[in-house]
């Protein structure tokens, strides 16, 4: 995954200082504007016993310090506390990490998770995080083992938790059911959940049953935004899936996503409530309506200022007619992506497409 420059800087900070053609669907109208979402606010340490280190030359009877570093991130994530702040060196991490009893952060005083200055660290296997608690992970890429026999049902797994952030990391290759599943705990978690700035891609062949990001069950108190990611595959399956039979999610943004190629664009089950469709670039798939809504009414869920490129239509004309929705446009031409293969490929030098998508202004 590209390192971000804005992620590189706090980085940099907290490592110092420790140290020393177009139809309409819709008439165009304005989106309303979503609440943002709270997120963690790094800050950085005053003391070297804030900052802890894991390498894969490391050793996890050592004292995670950047001289005597851990060894494997299962170690590492369940020793960091309120506050703290764990760099990852760079390399290749072969770990399944199943359900990490994680310390919580607070609001003042978050858990950071960034990689080391110039490196890119890698966790080749899976990873399921229990109730993250006023987290921040940057730039920790997980890609799929394919050496696994039996991998897991999902390749990582986000249970609840507050006020969690994962941003500009990498996820592919699976060999499961998803990339990414971001699921519910109780009646109001998770809760203020930030999944931004990311690209998914990489899925089974069939007949596997897969799809990018899977948003789970989530019941009445939980909220958070999905935003940003670049979400893509060249498989037979779905690239983003709202819900299933067993239920659906709760108050979700799906905010300025490029989302193109596969089965479907969006595939949405379960009876959604609130869940907001915004500004999004989806299309290029091979089905007939970029997103579905299967039988059942959603409560509140609305697809609003979308445009589908490479396509006939975002929504089939019955689905228009009970999921409120305004301002969304096809286009139904090249899109002209640079590499739709690549993460960094889906820039394009038509204007209609600067307010939509991941990489739009």
């Amino acid at each position: 995954m590209t390192r971000r420059v804005a992620g590189t800087a706090l980085t940099l900070a907290l490592l110092v200082t420790p140290l020393l053609g177009c139809t309409d669907e819709e008439p165009v109208t304005a989106a309303p504007t979503p609440v943002p979402t709270v997120t963690p606010t790094p800050k950085i340490p005053t003391s070297r016993n804030l900052v802890r280190y894991v390498s894969p030359t490391g050793n996890d009877q050592h004292r995670g310090t950047l001289e005597e570093p851990w060894r494997t991130l299962a170690y590492a994530l369940g020793r960091i506390y309120a506050g703290q702040v764990l760099f990852v060196r760079g390399g290749e991490y072969h770990e399944n990490l199943d359900h990490v009893s994680l310390h919580s952060g607070t609001e003042g005083k978050p858990i950071t998770v960034l990689p080391y200055p110039g490196e890119s660290p890698v966790l080749v296997g899976s990873m399921s995080l229990n109730r993250p608690n006023y987290w921040l992970i940057d730039n920790l890429d997980v890609t799929g083992d394919p050496s696994s026999a039996h991998p897991p049902r999902f390749m990582v797994k986000l249970i609840g938790g507050r006020s969690w952030t994962w941003e500009n990391s990498e996820f592919r290759d699976t060999g499961s059911r998803a990339n990414v599943l971001i699921t519910g705990f109780g009646v109001d978690e998770p809760a203020g959940f930030d999944f931004s700035g990311n690209c998914l891609h990489g899925l089974p062949d069939p007949p596997t049953k897969s799809t990018n990001l899977f948003l789970g069950t989530m019941h009445s108190g939980a909220h958070g935004t999905v935003a940003r990611n670049t979400i893509f595959n060249e498989d037979d399956q779905p690239n983003l899936r709202i819900g299933s039979g067993a239920g659906a999610p709760n108050r979700v943004n799906v905010i300025r996503n490029t989302i193109y190629h596969g089965s479907l664009g969006i595939d949405v089950r379960g009876r959604p409530h609130r869940v907001k469709i915004i500004r999004n670039v989806v299309g290029g798939s091979t089905a007939p309506a970029q997103i579905r809504f299967h039988l059942g009414l959603p409560h509140g869920t609305s697809v609003n200022n979308n445009v589908a490129v490479d396509a006939a239509q975002l929504l089939r004309p019955e689905v228009r007619k009970i999921v409120h929705g305004t301002g969304n446009l096809v286009l139904s031409g090249n899109p002209k992506f640079v590499d739709t293969s690549r993460c960094d490929g889906f820039r394009s030098d038509l204007d209609a497409l600067i307010p939509y998508g991941a990489v739009g202004q």
